[in-house]
């Protein structure tokens, strides 16, 4: 809702005009086998819009360790709303050699989206393999996440 030239501003207006920011960093390795999303422990963020339609960002870094390298299997790791998976991955490869083992490296993603309805949300990590064969990666404890919300008055 604009606010109308000359017309008065609230308390409540100005409030939801400031970004919020929220960060959450994993907490114990989470370890993935399968091509199914799993969520990182610890990076979670549940928060409340008061307004439809508000606007977030999000920056996420998802800290890779290989246990098993399997060659040409590659970690995805994506941003849930609400249960639902967002476009776009974070993916790093673990070589084509199969022999990565013991390998680490961070692979970073942004996101952008709109909270449609006001109420609560949880945006959270998870991590999937591309395909299944016996590959094992933990999303280590440097993994995190930053979510912004931007509310309109």
């Amino acid at each position: 809702m604009p606010i109308p030239a000359g017309g008065i501003v609230t308390a409540g207006q100005l409030s939801r005009m400031q970004p919020r920011p929220h960060y959450r960093q994993a907490g114990s390795p989470t370890t993935i086998s399968t091509t199914a999303f799993t969520a990182v422990d610890g990076c979670s963020v549940t928060l409340t819009t008061t307004a439809p339609n508000a606007a977030y960002t999000v920056q996420a870094n998802f800290s890779y360790d290989v246990m098993t390298a399997v060659a040409g299997v590659y970690t995805k790791g994506a941003l849930f709303v609400d249960g639902v998976q967002q476009s776009g991955e974070a993916r790093w490869t673990e070589g084509t050699s199969g022999s990565d083992s013991g390998d680490y490296d961070m692979a970073g993603k942004s996101w952008f989206g709109i909270l449609a309805a006001a109420g609560s949300h949880t945006l959270d990590l998870r991590c999937g393999l591309s395909a299944a064969g016996g590959a094992s990666i933990a999303c280590t404890g440097y993994t995190d996440l930053t979510v912004t919300i931007y509310e309109v008055v």
